[in-house]
């Protein structure tokens, strides 16, 4: 009996052992080969002086976060021209990996608010290069997300930008970007024969007004001088809202005031861009655009992103890829010779305000338009009481 007991012991511990092997396991060897037959005081380590650490030549992530309307993949001629840029960079850089993601441009999940997150969290995983749009730009630089390319490119001392772009790119005396892509503040009109450019007195004689848009306030970023804010010229402009050449009413009669990029996104063949007539015969136009910014946490890749930025805003790329994509390029030689009206535009338009500047004043410019407008309050008395608020 003791020896059947015996048998079937050393059958289960076989057993146990044979299972044992199942599991998973390394199949890396050992750094140094042990052989079995030596004994422990024979094992020796190599000096560390005799270990050479073989170099790392693997290409390196460049990380690069766009919104949906620029991304490479979608099934558009721009996503096809700026696909092939790409593809020609990483041919140029065979070092680089260039890694895209596509991040939405507004909402909780928007390009600003997961990067903030990120640099929050995961420093280390944030884009190299990433597009964002000036205010998007000021306020991550503000928050000091991103880092000035000063030292790092020339290319802003280029002649071949049109006047709103430089300032776009900075935040008081440092660089933050390079400007790819514009999008201006506009007039649509329908040209005349007899009046190709609106005016006060053509509109008038043709019996046009203004469509007042519901947030009136870059309206009057444009048309005021926010940086010397006085009672006289603050009257000058209520009292042109409350002129008979504005309506909160949209009619056949009204010209809306348009951004560009809405305007040529929808191509109409009836209508141009034109700037937005003023008081005293002057003219206006407010200028935005997104901008290639620095985030990454890598100071070894910052030039490596600057390059790309710099190919991708290059006039010749623009020229093609911002047709394609029904936007307004930032320098001159991208924007067809032909378009007259839109160099002019573009010549003429002055950089948005500060974000400090808008949170500032938008509520009280608001506010003084609607009470001239709808409540029909002496625009003197609106001027008084909005410097009051302001001060």
């Amino acid at each position: 009996m003791k020896k059947k007991m015996r048998i079937i012991y050393y059958i289960l511990i076989f057993s146990t052992l044979v299972a044992c092997t199942n599991f998973p396991y390394s199949t890396t060897p050992p750094a140094t080969p042990i052989s079995l037959t030596e004994s422990a005081e024979e094992i020796t380590t190599p000096e560390a002086e005799e270990i050479t650490p073989t170099e790392d030549n693997s290409p390196k992530i460049l990380r690069l976060w766009l919104p949906p309307q620029f991304d490479p993949e979608a099934e558009t001629d721009a996503a096809a021209l700026l696909r092939t840029r790409l593809d020609s960079f990483q041919r140029r850089r065979p070092d680089l990996i260039i890694e895209v993601r596509i991040k939405a441009e507004k909402g909780q999940a928007s390009l600003l608010n997961t990067l903030i997150t990120t640099h929050q969290a995961a420093p280390s995983i944030m884009p190299d290069l990433v597009a964002l749009t000036r205010p998007d730009l000021e306020s991550a630089a503000q928050q000091g997300i991103l880092h000035p390319i000063d030292g790092l490119t020339t290319l802003l001392d280029d002649p071949d930008w049109f006047p709103y772009a430089r300032p776009l790119a900075h935040i008081q005396n440092s660089a933050y970007g390079l400007p790819f892509a514009a999008n201006l503040l506009t007039l649509r009109y329908q040209p005349a024969e007899d009046f190709p450019l609106p005016t006060i007195e053509s509109l008038t004689e043709q019996e046009l007004q203004i469509l007042l848009p519901e947030d009136s306030t870059t309206l009057s970023f444009c048309l005021y001088d926010e940086e010397n804010i006085e009672e006289e010229s603050l009257t000058q402009l209520l009292s042109f809202y409350q002129s008979n050449l504005f309506t909160l009413t949209e009619t056949q009669n009204s010209l809306p005031i348009q951004w560009s990029n809405d305007f040529l996104d929808e191509t109409p063949a009836d209508a141009i861009l034109a700037p937005i007539p003023g008081p005293e015969g002057i003219t206006c136009s407010l200028a935005s655009a997104w901008i290639w910014s620095l985030a990454g946490s890598a100071p070894d890749l910052q030039p490596a992103a600057v390059e790309l930025a710099e190919y991708l805003s290059d006039s010749t790329f623009l020229a093609e890829w911002t047709v394609a994509m029904s936007i307004l390029p930032p320098r001159p030689t991208a924007l067809d010779e032909r378009k007259t009206t839109l160099h002019d535009l573009s010549l003429l338009a002055q950089p948005i305000p500060s974000n400090e500047t808008i949170e500032a004043l938008a509520e009280i410019f608001q506010a003084a338009t609607i009470s001239v407008l709808q409540e029909q309050v002496d625009p003197s008395a609106a001027a008084q009481e909005a410097l009051e608020n302001i001060q």
